[in-house]
């Protein structure tokens, strides 16, 4: 039975991807700092001669709001240039089959960000590791906050408000790419012990606005547009997880994650479910 390693076990991908793992009849042994000081990837040791594999996803990340802040960008760069360090160094003496998540970032270079999982993708091709790119991932549901994702927010938004408050006109397009399918290509990519860079994505672009519209048509919630124009990155494909195929169309998708936070809504105060919409923030 293959024995995995998961760095960042406990967060946004991480956690999910465990679950992951283990529904394949693997083994995960879950390292995260959130479950002790004693795994924080900057500088523990990580548990290699235990393991068959690595998944690298340990990072300081957020959503847009967090990576393009410049308040944040010293402590991205601080954080992560220590977690290169500690754990590219124990990945290349032990010779371990490792998998870095990555992102469609690193292609850019506006971010601390981005640069640095330019970086870590760089170090995973002198170490013969796998490296994929990951764009804007969504399913999870996550606690508003400034990390938080734009996905999550909006849906989070109209469940609690009624409302989707927009930052931008909406206008700018991205590619999404549903938690369920960025785990099976993850595995598929490693498993394969795939030598170039990959894409993970739904390799289809939809704007912002278009998601808010599914997400309210949904929850019957109002838009709300900002008066700030958005970016489309424009960012190059590099390539396809050979045999893997998304599976999950952003429609879908969301109506997965609306049906997960109304089963959340009914265990913890099932009278309030159906509530009118103006009055659902007391939920």
């Amino acid at each position: 039975m293959i024995t995995n390693l998961v760095l960042g076990s406990e967060g946004f991908v991480g956690n999910s991807f465990c679950t992951f793992l283990e529904n394949q009849g693997e083994r995960v042994v879950r390292f995260d700092i959130e479950r002790s000081a004693n795994e924080d990837c900057r500088h523990s040791q990580l548990p290699l001669d235990v393991v068959d594999r690595v998944y690298f996803l340990a990072w300081d990340v957020g959503g847009a709001k967090y990576l393009y802040k410049t308040k944040t960008q010293f402590r991205q760069l601080d954080w992560n240039l220590r977690i290169l360090l500690n754990v590219m160094s124990q990945i290349q003496a032990a010779q371990i089959p490792f998998l870095f998540a990555s992102s469609q970032l690193a292609q850019e270079f506006d971010t601390v960000y981005g640069a640095t999982k330019r970086l870590g993708e760089v170090w995973t091709q002198l170490l013969g590791g796998t490296r994929v790119r990951f764009w804007n991932v969504y399913g999870p549901i996550e606690e508003f906050s400034e990390r938080s994702h734009v996905i999550s927010d909006f849906v989070h938004q109209a469940w609690v408000t009624g409302k989707i408050k927009m930052l931008t006109t909406g206008e700018e397009l991205r590619q999404f790419i549903h938690i369920d399918d960025l785990c099976r290509a993850m595995h598929m990519a490693l498993s394969q012990n795939l030598k170039s860079t990959y894409d993970i994505t739904s390799f289809e672009w939809i704007s912002v606005l278009d998601v808010a519209k599914i997400i309210a048509d949904e929850l019957n919630a109002e838009i709300i547009v900002g008066r700030k124009t958005g970016r489309t990155p424009v960012t190059p494909l590099v390539g396809k997880v050979p045999g893997w195929f998304p599976e999950i169309d952003i429609r879908s998708g969301l109506r997965r994650m609306i049906m997960e936070i109304r089963d959340e809504a009914r265990k913890e105060r099932p009278a309030l479910v159906s509530v009118p919409m103006d009055r659902r923030e007391h939920i």
